[in-house]
């Protein structure tokens, strides 16, 4: 539902991109050099990635289309990339506060953040996730790349939802971290997105094919806001709920630290809901 927005935290998303569904966001960087929360280097490429995976624009006739196509992204550009363009960025703990405070202010119900802090700890970040999750904001986040029994911070606080990558065969990604804090898995390799356009990005073009945790946390956001077009009032731990007691089993019965609860099943998400 176009009623659901969603709060991508991240190096900032391309504005003008024709095939993302979303709406003006906000620089909230130390050094703030964009309008909307636009990209500013060369290497602020995630987080266009990111919306595209929820947000592309279904019918249009362009690339791709998102899980969740007629809910709205917005950018909360909360770090800046770093050269050469590894993944690797800067920032502060009170710029993700601020971007939490702005997805409130405008209404978020889903925020994703496919970014590791590591070994960052902070006491705000705790405090304003769990503030706005029991304010009725759903939150996702990575577990990280590393093949590590632990997810990254901030992903493994009690009040964000730690997703790790699946292969195309149901096998756990080699890469993904795993473990006690996992909440489910999704499709997280050779993933079809949106790129910046042009020149810039991952690649020449509007689009090109990822593969980490990110995209798979992306990919689980975007089923929470299918769930929540239904019924947009429902409080976080419910669409929490349907998310776990509809994910498909894999490994173990149950919960394992390979996969948590399953891998999110968007369909049977959206029939329980």
């Amino acid at each position: 539902g176009d009623n659901i927005v969603w709060a991508v935290l991240d190096s900032g998303v391309q504005q003008d991109h024709p095939d993302i569904n979303q709406l003006p966001g906000m620089d909230l960087t130390t050094n703030p050099d964009t309008v909307g929360g636009a990209p500013a280097n060369a290497c602020d490429n995630h987080g266009t990635a990111l919306a595209g995976s929820i947000s592309g624009i279904i019918n249009n006739g362009l690339g791709v289309t998102g899980i969740a196509p007629h809910c709205k992204v917005v950018s909360a550009r909360t770090f800046i990339s770093l050269e050469p363009c590894n993944g690797s960025f800067t920032g502060v703990s009170g710029t993700t506060v601020e971007a939490l405070a702005f997805a409130e202010s405008i209404g978020a119900k889903v925020t994703n953040n496919s970014n590791s802090y590591d070994p960052i700890r902070s006491a705000a970040i705790d405090s304003k996730y769990a503030q706005t999750r029991a304010g009725g904001m759903v939150h996702f986040a990575s577990a990280g790349v590393g093949s590590n029994p632990i997810a990254n911070y901030p992903a493994w606080l009690p009040s964000v939802n730690t997703i790790a990558g699946v292969q195309r065969t149901g096998a756990r990604s080699a890469l993904t971290n795993y473990g006690p804090d996992l909440f489910l898995v999704a499709p997280g390799e050779d993933i079809l997105s949106t790129d910046r356009t042009g020149a810039d990005g991952y690649a020449s073009g509007d689009y090109s094919s990822l593969t980490g945790s990110s995209l798979a946390t992306s990919y689980t956001a975007g089923v929470a806001a299918l769930v929540l077009s239904l019924h947009p009032a429902r409080p976080a731990w419910a669409v929490e709920q349907i998310l776990r007691s509809t994910a498909v089993d894999l490994g173990p019965p149950g919960f394992d630290f390979d996969f948590g609860w399953g891998m999110v099943n968007a369909h049977a998400a959206v029939v329980a809901a």
